[in-house]
């Protein structure tokens, strides 16, 4: 369900096996550090899930990110014996450790997004199984199959999962959900002033560059309104879409909220064509994938505006930048910072 390359805050690689995190900051780290504890919190938690005549046998935490004070995800791998079986059943789950409340939020939105079409069919998303207030711990069911980033990075034949991509989004913009917070432009532009913020920090020859870009899409933006908030998912990426046969669970719903939902539209498109830049030097290598995948959502949206997609998408870019700049301090992250900037500028 989640990348094995996701690397966590240190540096370390999943595969790696990274030391589970204590930290204060995040109540349910503890129990990491506590694996009696923490089967029994699980064991207390699961039981519904597990069926009355089942008990957790053992279960082990495997690291996958690490974002200090904020949130730590990690796999569990629990041992699961049944009465009348001589055979226990292993299962996998993901463990979600919030520190400001955050896996509350979260577990609702799961549950309500399942109970608007996405718990059954062939596009879904994760079961959400628990959530305990006090150790702010989220429990999830885990998604089989293959990221739709790894297909794209063999390049193979990926334009059925794209377009596959684009009829979920096209059901989570029209399932009708009311629920989660409202996200307006304006938070959107306090975010991006935020971003800058911290590149300008370690780039400072860029201030001028970044202002004026700003400027162009605070301008831009002035022009465009009139659409309706609705459920937007607000990291839509391949990174988060795990393909199944026929099946398709998106994941990482933690920055879902009601904003305009055009922005997945692009913010997808951004990251398509950045995992290009990233792994062969070139934007346009999967082009032909990311139309694909645009012409699929085009054809079955009720509110589509280029104009509104293209600026959504300088947006992306600029996101883009302070990740490969700040977040991630790439090797060579200027040039790379250079290109993407490059193409926000051609839009907007």
């Amino acid at each position: 369900m989640i990348p094995e390359s996701i690397p966590t805050s240190s540096g370390v690689t999943s595969g790696e096996r990274a030391a589970l995190p204590d930290d204060p900051a995040l109540p349910g780290s503890a129990l990491l550090q506590q694996p009696a504890q923490l089967r029994d919190t699980l064991s207390r938690l699961l039981r519904s899930w597990m069926g009355t005549d089942a008990w957790l046998q053992s279960c082990t935490a495997s690291l996958r990110r690490y974002v200090p004070g904020k949130r730590c995800i990690f796999e569990l791998e629990v041992t699961i014996a049944r009465e009348r079986c001589v055979q226990a059943e292993g299962r996998r789950l993901v463990g979600k450790i919030f520190g400001l409340g955050e896996g509350a939020g979260l577990f609702r939105t799961l549950t309500e997004l399942r109970r608007h079409g996405f718990a059954t069919g062939s596009l879904l998303v994760p079961p959400p199984l628990a959530y305990d207030p006090d150790w702010q711990l989220l429990l999830l069911g885990w998604a089989e199959g293959e990221l739709l980033r790894s297909k794209l990075l063999r390049r193979s034949c990926a334009e059925p999962q794209m377009q596959e991509a684009a009829a979920w989004l096209l059901k989570l913009h029209q399932c009708g959900m009311k629920d989660g917070r409202r996200y307006s432009f304006g938070q959107h532009m306090n975010a991006l002033a935020d971003q800058k913020y911290w590149m300008t920090r370690i780039w400072p020859d860029g201030e001028r560059r970044l202002d004026e870009l700003m400027c162009r899409i605070a301008e831009r933006s002035r022009l465009l309104s009139g659409w309706t908030p609705g459920p937007t998912h607000r990291d839509f990426s391949p990174d988060h879409l795990m393909m199944n046969g026929n099946q398709l669970t998106a994941l990482d719903f933690d920055e879902f909220c009601q904003y305009d939902p055009l922005f997945d539209v692009a913010h997808f498109i951004a990251h398509v064509r950045f995992l290009a830049l990233t792994h062969f030097d070139s934007l346009t290598e999967f082009d032909r994938l990311a139309k694909s995948f645009v012409d699929a959502y085009r054809a079955g949206a009720k509110d589509f505006s280029d104009a509104r997609l293209q600026l959504y998408l300088a947006i992306a870019y600029l996101k883009l930048a302070h990740i490969v700049a700040v977040v991630q301090h790439l090797p060579a992250w200027r040039q790379k910072v250079g290109t993407i900037l490059h193409e926000a500028e051609q839009i907007v």
